[in-house]
C-alpha cells in the first residue's frame, strides 16, 4: 500500500488535470502490447498496433514494456504539457535526469539497441527520434477515439469539481476511485510496495486515463516537487462498450470485455443459482482450480459472496454482481478486477 500523507496547504493544492498527448502515448503503449485479447481494450489494440510504426513498437517494447517497469516520461515531458511543449522540455532535458530513467530500460537483461545506447550517450538526434517514436505512438492510439477519450476525461473532471464545491476536497478524494481509500489526511493506493509520500508543499495532479487498467499509480518527479497520480477514467459496463468496442452491443458483451470472457462467464454461472465450486466449473466449462481462482477474484470485488457448507463452498452473487450482469451503472462503486 502507498500513503501520500496531505498538509492542510497540500489539499488546496490538488487538481483534475488533461495528460498531453505524449503522456497519453506512453500510457497507450502498454495497453497496446497487452497480450490478453479479452482485455478491456479489444477491438481497439488491433486497430492500433496496424498503424504502429516499426520505430513506435521498438521504443515502446523497451521505454514502456507490458507489466514491468516503465521509464517515467510523464513527469519529464510535463504531465500536461501539450505537444510541442513536451518536445521541447524533452529536448531540452539535462542529460543526467534523462538517464537516471533510461536506467530502468537498461536493466532488463537484454542488450539494448544502439538508438538508447545513444540516447544514454547524450545523441540529439537520437532525442528527436524520441519524440518522433512518441507521436507515432500517440496517432496509433488515439486515431479515430481522440474525441471520446477526451470526453471522458471531461466528465471525470466536471464530476471531481462539482464533489469539490458541493462537499469539499476530502469527499471528492474519498470518491476517486474504487481501489483508493481517503483516511484523513492520508490517500492510501494499492502498490506492489508499501512506502508513505509527503507531499510537504509539492503538486499532486490527479489525471484520469482511459489507458490506466485495473488500478492507480503514481508517477513522480525526479526532483520530489510533483506527482501525478494516474487514475481509471472508465466507470461503469456502458461506458467501456462506447469507449472500446460497439456501443449498440448488449451489456454482457461489454461485461465479457471488462473482465475478460472466462471470468464474465464464471459470474454468469453464479447468477444461475447458488453453487458449489465443481458445479461452478462444470457450468463455467472450466476447471475446478480455475473455478476457484476466479470465485476468489469476484468475490474480494464484492460481486459474488461465499460461504461454507459442509465440506463444499457455496457461492452466490451480489447486489452489484447483479448490477453488473443487467447492464446497469454502478458509477463509483464499480469493481476493478486485477
Amino acid at each position: 500500500m502507498l500513503r501520500i500523507h496531505f498538509t492542510a496547504r497540500d489539499l488546496s493544492r490538488v487538481r483534475v488535470v488533461r495528460l498531453g498527448p505524449l503522456a497519453l502515448a506512453q500510457l497507450a503503449a502498454p495497453a497496446m502490447a497487452a497480450r490478453d485479447d479479452d482485455h478491456l481494450y479489444g477491438r481497439w489494440r488491433a486497430e492500433a498496433r496496424a498503424r504502429l510504426t516499426p520505430r513506435a513498437v521498438d521504443t515502446a517494447s523497451w521505454l514502456f514494456p507490458y507489466r514491468e517497469m516503465q521509464v517515467d516520461l510523464i513527469t519529464l515531458a510535463g504531465a500536461e504539457a501539450t505537444d510541442e511543449e513536451a518536445a521541447e522540455n524533452l529536448l531540452a532535458l539535462p542529460q543526467p535526469q534523462l538517464n537516471a530513467e533510461l536506467g530502468l530500460a537498461r536493466l532488463r537483461g537484454r542488450r539494448p539497441p544502439p538508438w538508447l545506447r545513444q540516447l544514454a550517450a547524450g545523441d540529439h538526434e537520437a532525442r528527436r527520434d524520441l519524440v518522433l517514436a512518441l507521436r507515432e505512438l500517440r496517432h496509433a492510439a488515439l486515431a479515430g477515439a481522440d474525441g471520446r477519450i477526451g470526453g471522458l476525461v471531461d466528465v471525470e473532471q466536471a464530476e471531481f469539481g462539482r464533489v469539490l464545491l458541493a462537499e469539499g476536497v476530502g469527499a471528492a478524494l474519498g470518491r476517486l476511485h474504487p481501489l483508493v481509500r481517503w483516511d484523513p489526511p492520508v490517500l492510501e493506493i494499492p502498490s506492489h510496495g508499501d512506502g508513505d509520500v509527503t507531499l510537504a508543499g509539492g503538486d499532486l495532479l490527479l489525471a484520469p486515463s482511459a489507458f490506466c487498467w485495473p488500478a492507480p499509480h503514481l508517477y513522480v518527479s525526479l526532483d520530489q516537487r510533483t506527482r501525478v497520480l494516474v487514475y481509471p477514467a472508465v466507470r461503469d459496463l456502458r461506458q467501456a462498450a462506447q469507449l472500446w468496442g460497439d456501443p449498440s452491443g448488449p451489456p454482457r458483451a461489454a461485461l465479457a470485455a471488462l473482465l475478460g470472457r472466462t471470468r464474465a462467464a464464471v459470474l454468469e454461472a453464479v447468477a444461475a443459482g447458488p453453487v458449489s465450486t465443481t458445479v461452478l466449473a462444470r457450468r463455467a466449462n472450466v476447471s475446478a482450480p480455475s473455478a476457484s481462482q476466479h470465485a476468489t477474484a469476484l468475490r474480494a470485488a464484492n460481486l459474488i459472496m461465499s460461504q461454507r457448507s459442509g465440506t463444499s463452498m457455496l457461492h452466490s452473487v451480489t447486489p452489484l454482481g447483479r448490477s453488473m450482469l443487467d447492464g446497469v451503472t454502478v458509477g463509483h462503486d464499480l469493481p476493478l478486477l486485477r
